[in-house]
């Protein structure tokens, strides 16, 4: 298929002894999904979990049923155990097709350990940092996925599009609105869309809003919560415009033309007016790799 209809679920997250929650919820949501005629549907970062070392329960096999069942693709957030090191796990996105067939998984490369993850009241592992950039066939078009904040760093997203991947999602982990980081968050993923001709989906969990006060210790007033969830910051982004944003829970969906990225990325420009595109095609093939050395002789620390 040319076209593929992406949906991203923005839900309710639930911690400690609601965990498992999520993937009733998530299973839920698939159907739901399936209904809406998506052909793939995105969670956030670890969703439906588990989010600690100690709380582990089974999300594979149930995730890939729903998804067989519905006949919907998948790319959803767990941990999963660092072979050879016990107690120690990876912030992973599973892609799993409308079969049920897990096709690939993305472990979360940057920052190196252990960042957020260990002794917090949402997150409780030893979080440790994988070495590659799986890009994915889903024999309808190349897939591809970098966790939350590392949409901050622009190599990561390039190095999956010079892969092949025509869609990258950037599943977040939590509280990126209340932070007040939403602005540059989805400049920053429109940015990845239009700099590698990609389409690119963000969403984050959505979750009770008293969380966040263990972050808010100076007891700044925040803007009231949206019906006692806090606010999403879902988009989906072409190389040539938004195609949906939102910050409400539900699912959000937008059609992606594969035919046409795949024409922006194959076109030379032309100064023709009006422009038959809204962005500049073809601009990858003026790469000049020689000159860029640069970008890894200065280490940053």
């Amino acid at each position: 298929m040319s076209t593929v209809r992406l949906g991203l679920a923005q839900t309710m997250t639930y911690f400690g002894s609601d965990e498992q929650r999520n993937l009733e919820n998530a299973v839920m949501l698939l159907e739901r999904a399936a209904t809406q005629g998506v052909d793939l549907l995105a969670f956030a970062e670890n969703y439906p979990g588990p989010f600690t070392e100690t709380n582990r329960y089974e999300v594979a096999e149930t995730m890939a049923t729903a998804a067989r069942k519905h006949g919907v693709a998948v790319a959803y957030g767990t941990s999963r155990p660092v072979p050879g090191r016990e107690g120690s796990f990876h912030i992973t996105t599973v892609i799993v097709d409308a079969e049920g067939i897990e096709r690939g998984a993305y472990h979360r490369t940057h920052p190196e350990g252990p960042y957020i993850y260990r002794d917090g009241e949402q997150w409780n592992f030893d979080y440790v940092a994988a070495d590659a950039f799986p890009v994915v066939d889903m024999g309808w078009g190349r897939l591809a996925v970098s966790v939350c904040s590392e949409v901050h760093l622009p190599e990561v997203s390039r190095i999956l599009a010079l892969k092949g991947a025509e869609i990258i999602l950037y599943p977040s982990g939590l509280l990126i609105d209340e932070l007040g980081y939403t602005e540059n968050w989805r400049t920053l993923v429109r940015a990845r869309a239009i700099e590698n001709h990609a389409y690119t989906a963000t969403l984050v969990n959505l979750m009770d809003p008293a969380i966040g006060d263990q972050f808010n210790p100076s007891g700044v007033d925040l803007a009231p919560p949206r019906k006692g969830i806090t606010t999403g910051i879902g988009g989906i982004y072409g190389p040539e415009r938004v195609l949906a944003e939102s910050g409400q829970p539900g699912i959000l969906a937008a059609d992606l033309d594969l035919d046409r990225l795949r024409y922006l990325r194959s076109a030379t420009e032309e100064l023709i007016i009006p422009a038959p595109y809204r962005t500049i095609p073809g601009h990858m093939s003026w790469r000049r790799p020689e000159l860029y050395e640069e970008l890894t002789r200065h280490p940053t620390r």
